[in-house]
């Protein structure tokens, strides 16, 4: 487990602040980016919104995404990861949106709130499949009164890449997931590398050295005051 910590975490050829800095796969000669990063798309990682009914609390409402890239992703069902501050005794229902780069929905949910405070997960159903090379934007709202007039809410950018032959060769001679995500580092593929980490993470809550591994690219992103905050799940969409 030591020896997958240094290659993820320390100073190789392909450091981890590869994710935070670029958020684009390798790509050589004078390529443009390929992750929409240079038309410029403002994230809101942490929450925002009309917050007159929500309790009080000392860290907000934040997605789990680099603060000023869009984020990229290979699988075509995505996954996102929000940390919430409240017990689900504190809001009134919570929902998840999808839209594409000219605001029109794809996707619109509404989910239960996790029962205590931690870093939550969002799956888009298997109906819902990502277009390569599309930007996408997300919500995840949480609704602080009954009627639904004050809300606090996040809001990431994400794009579906296709896979190069030489990464596809590289995913598909990977033994392990810690492999895949050690691939997925070293391209710069954030959501890939967060949701695989995420699972290893949820699968062996006592390990140490996922831990490590876990508070290391959250570091690299900022984000390292969420480092010892719960995973708590996937929330339940509402039918």
């Amino acid at each position: 487990m030591s020896i997958l910590l240094l290659a993820l975490f320390s100073c190789t050829s392909y450091p981890l602040t590869l994710i935070a800095k670029s958020q684009q796969p390798a790509s050589s000669g004078n390529q443009p980016p390929q992750d929409g990063s240079s038309r410029g798309r403002p994230s809101k990682r942490g929450g925002a919104g009309s917050r007159g009914n929500c309790p009080s609390v000392e860290v907000p409402l934040i997605a789990l995404i680099p603060e000023k890239k869009v984020g990229l992703i290979v699988e075509e069902n995505a996954t996102f990861w929000v940390f919430v501050p409240y017990q689900l005794n504190d809001v009134f229902g919570g929902e998840f949106v999808l839209q594409d780069e000219a605001n029109n929905d794809i996707y619109r949910a509404s989910f239960t709130p996790p029962e205590i405070p931690g870093i939550v997960s969002f799956s888009l159903p298997s109906t819902v499949p990502l277009e390569v090379n599309k930007t996408y934007q997300w919500y995840f709202k949480l609704y602080c009164n009954q009627q639904r007039l004050d809300s606090v809410f996040v809001r990431g950018w994400m794009q579906r890449i296709a896979l190069t032959p030489n990464l596809e060769r590289q995913l598909k001679a990977a033994t392990t997931l810690r492999d895949r995500i050690q691939i997925y580092t070293q391209n710069g593929i954030w959501y890939s590398a967060l949701t695989e980490l995420a699972k290893l993470r949820l699968a062996e809550p006592k390990n140490a050295t996922l831990d490590n591994e876990w508070a290391s690219l959250l570091r690299n992103v900022e984000l390292e005051n969420l480092a010892k905050k719960p995973l708590v799940g996937e929330v339940k969409i509402k039918q």
